[in-house]
């Protein structure tokens, strides 16, 4: 199966197999949501910095509920909105960057900070129909994605006002990125932050149940080691069409510290035989391998937890174009020790690939 089906099937089942464990909907009321937002786009390489100067612009469109049952609150003493966004992005450059129809399922925690004023942050995953991708004769300067299928990640941080249980003012700041993850080149990625103003809508007016703070904890304080295995395969070049596979091996270990927050320090093994192809191309006799330190933080969201990883690489006999290098990714808890999940790999801003993980996890010591 290669990855974008996988994301695809992905992205449609979340929302039920996170909702399924977040107690029964029924109690938990429905919004909707819609906002406007204009932003700019990093020009994080000389390649696409002459086309980089354009001003997003766009809309989005939220659909979700508000949970609010005794196991959200026991996990993160908040009450998170869950739910699908769409969201249109014209680039403003219709004949080299042309638009982005996105679709996301997205986690969003909210925490109280005074009277009817609170503060959410969102973390998202989905796909996006882009409508004009790289072509080496008709765009042949469209460096950023190359493929109608690519993958956006959000990140958001927003203020709300809650005017009476039904209506929520939200200015939010936003952080998108798209790719195809390295499914096929070139694949520089588009990343730009935006600024938006919006409202939420609840058909039935909120009404919030005030708890106490047991605390019960849904994950251990115990210190935790992570197993993950991957894999996944990619081009080399903007005009080839053969794929060369990458397998991977992360060893980690993670640490809570705080409720649904956890820390992680591991090592990370790349085997890529897409390097492998370039360097006997090249005549050039070195290892494929890379072993890289690295570093995470983890949002833990009941069987869901996102996480972003920030590596360097201490092994890399072929240097790589740039030593340091990002992860974000999404695991899913299917057994008690058993996750499986998505992760894409970044250099700064440039998407290198996306994977499939199965991970295993145990705990150092029992409480």
């Amino acid at each position: 199966m290669h990855a974008k089906h996988f994301l695809y099937i992905s992205t449609l089942l979340l929302p039920s197999w996170l909702f399924a464990h977040t107690d029964t909907t029924k109690n938990n009321p429905l919004y909707f949501g819609v906002r406007s937002y204009y932003g700019f786009i990093i020009p994080h390489s000389e390649s696409i910095r002459s086309i980089s100067y354009s001003r997003p612009r766009g809309i989005g469109i939220d659909a979700g509920w508000l949970a609010l049952g005794q196991r959200v609150w026991d996990h993160c003493f908040c009450y998170p909105l869950m739910g699908i966004n769409f969201y249109y992005t014209n680039f403003n450059n219709h004949n080299i960057l042309g638009r982005a129809y996105a679709l996301l399922f997205y986690v969003e925690p909210a925490f109280a900070i005074y009277r009817q004023l609170y503060l959410s942050y969102r973390f998202g995953m989905g796909i996006a129909y882009m409508d004009t991708p790289y072509d080496s004769i008709s765009n042949p300067r469209n460096l950023f994605y190359s493929t109608y299928l690519s993958f956006p990640l959000q990140a958001a941080v927003t203020l709300n006002l809650n005017m009476n249980n039904r209506l929520i003012y939200r200015l939010s700041f936003h952080y998108e990125h798209i790719s195809n993850g390295g499914l096929k080149q070139p694949n520089k990625g588009i990343n730009y932050p935006t600024v938006s103003l919006g409202v939420n809508y609840f058909p039935d007016r909120i009404k919030r149940i005030e708890r106490p703070r047991v605390n019960y904890l849904l994950y251990s304080n115990a210190p935790q080691v992570n197993m993950v295995v991957s894999g996944t395969a990619k081009t080399i070049s903007n005009n080839e069409q053969t794929r060369y596979a990458i397998f991977g091996l992360l060893l980690e270990a993670q640490k809570k510290f705080a409720r649904i927050n956890a820390a992680s320090l591991g090592t990370d093994l790349t085997i890529d035989y897409s390097l492998k192809e370039q360097l006997r191309r090249m005549n050039i006799d070195k290892d494929y391998f890379r072993v890289g330190l690295v570093t995470g933080h983890n949002l833990l969201m009941g069987k869901i937890v996102f996480y972003q990883k920030l590596g360097v690489y201490v092994y890399s006999p072929y240097k790589a174009k740039d030593p340091v290098y990002q992860r974000y990714g999404i695991l899913y808890r299917t057994a008690k020790n058993v996750s499986v999940g998505i992760d894409l790999k970044a250099h700064r801003h440039v998407a290198d690939f996306l994977d499939m993980r199965l991970a295993y996890h145990f705990a150092l010591q029992k409480q």
